[in-house]
């Protein structure tokens, strides 16, 4: 055992010495960003004696269930005009931009395979996304994504559920998706479509736009002098879990173009996820959510919460949200009344959940009181109660009731050991990825 131990350690060091690439294999695995397919068999508490093609149909199975309910379909105006075709230039920006060194499709075909032909054959690609505009349709190839899983930190390794699914899409596909994507958002934002406390993936909004928005209203009540109360809303699978009726009707509402419109309900049909293993690759009907690496994904969520964050809310009620990251922000100089507004506020958020189908987790829902009141007032959701917490997470930051960042502080601190402890495992003092590397990957873990 001793002399097998040697052995595995050596060829560690060796492989880690000779990597090219700093974010290959002993990457994945020292930092376990990426679950192979030969460790399927630990991913599910289930009979281990399965094979590997049974466990990865059972993981898509409970990764993208079918849905369960239907909702009433809202019909467009037939007056609302088609968008203008593409243009040469607007192709060849965006295929400009696409990455380098990104994973490709079932298709096999890279980013600067794509570069070059529109480079050599500009008319090529612009025709063939006016045509599908055209036709309204979004090709059925690619609409057939391969799934890799990332765990989810701090999430017990044996679920499905503590992994996050990355769909890899064709990228002939995804530069047309892109394309109709810019002219989604330039449309929602030219006709002011987008409510101003929807901070995601919008040009001129941010994470720090949205944090700050949040913490002035925390503040601004406090100067006040009120009971400030800060809900934090969680929605389960928003992204996945989202029907495909619900934003195309959230299209409709937002009067987007006929051929715009109809061609991005198309995109939604008739959706494959394929997922490899040793044994075979497996696949599933995806007849709800956006593909998780979408570019159309986010905006697609927008236009669903947007809905939420035009309602009528009561006086010194605050709403904001990050995509699917929602806050609730309410304030009252007593106790009784920063109940009821709070209440009165959720009741509105509910009849907007239902409506879209959607799912709100109340045990992973918390709130943050900012007072000196001994008790909290009861919040609930569906006649369960919410529990109060001490610090909440808001994209990546950590908020605490006394605002002293000491949750942030530590969690921070948390963070660099465990950073830390992964370069140790790549990295010796004789042995281990060159310097260049390993500049690279301190830049990058930030």
């Amino acid at each position: 055992m001793r002399q097998v131990r040697k052995g595995k350690i050596h060829g560690w060091k060796k492989t880690c010495s000779s990597a090219k690439d700093p974010y290959g294999k002993h990457y994945k695995a020292a930092f376990r960003k990426l679950v192979l397919p030969s460790q399927l068999s630990v991913l599910e508490d289930i009979d281990p004696s399965g094979s590997q093609l049974r466990i990865a149909q059972d993981i898509l199975e409970k990764l993208f269930p079918f849905p369960t309910c239907s909702i009433r379909q809202l019909l467009p105006s037939p007056s609302i005009r088609d968008d203008i075709p593409f243009t040469i230039s607007e192709v060849k920006s965006v295929v400009k931009s696409l990455p380098n060194g990104k994973a490709p499709g079932i298709d096999g075909i890279d980013n600067l395979v794509l570069k070059s032909l529109n480079k050599e054959f500009p008319n090529i690609f612009c025709t063939f996304f006016n045509k599908c505009l055209d036709l309204r349709t979004f090709p059925d190839a690619f609409k057939i994504s391969n799934i890799v899983l990332f765990q989810k930190v701090g999430k017990n390794p044996k679920l499905s559920s503590s992994y996050r699914p990355i769909a890899l899409l064709p990228t002939i596909g995804k530069t047309l998706e892109k394309l109709l994507t810019q002219r989604l958002m330039f449309h929602l934002e030219s006709e002011n479509k987008l409510n101003q406390n929807q901070h995601g993936f919008r040009t001129g909004k941010s994470v720090d736009t949205a944090i700050s928005s949040l913490l002035e209203r925390i503040h601004q009540g406090r100067r006040e002098k009120n009971h400030v109360l800060a809900l934090s809303l969680d929605i389960k699978g928003a992204f996945d879990n989202i029907l495909h009726q619900a934003i195309v009707n959230n299209l409709s509402k937002a009067e987007v173009p006929s051929n715009l419109r109809l061609i991005f309900e198309n995109i939604l049909k008739n959706r494959k996820v394929l997922f490899s293993t040793q044994e075979g690759t497996v696949s599933r009907n995806q007849e709800k959510g956006c593909p998780q690496g979408s570019c159309s994904g986010p905006a697609l969520w927008n236009i669903v919460v947007n809905d939420l964050l035009n309602k009528s809310f009561p006086p010194n009620c605050h709403i904001q949200a990050y995509t699917d990251d929602i806050v609730l922000v309410t304030k009252s100089p007593t106790k009784e009344g920063l109940k009821l507004l709070t209440n009165n506020a959720i009741s509105i958020i509910i009849n907007w959940a239902d409506e879209n189908s959607l799912t709100i987790s109340h045990e992973k829902s918390n709130f943050l009181l900012f007072s000196k009141l001994a008790a909290a007032p009861p919040v609930s959701w569906k006649n369960h109660r919410i529990k109060r917490s001490h610090s909440i997470k808001f994209l990546g930051l950590y908020i605490d009731d006394k605002l002293n960042w000491n949750t942030q502080l530590r969690s921070l601190s948390q963070k660099a050991q465990r950073l830390d402890q992964n370069f140790m495992k790549i990295v010796g003092t004789t042995w281990g990825i060159k310097r260049s590397q390993r500049i690279l990957l301190y830049k990058n873990s930030h």
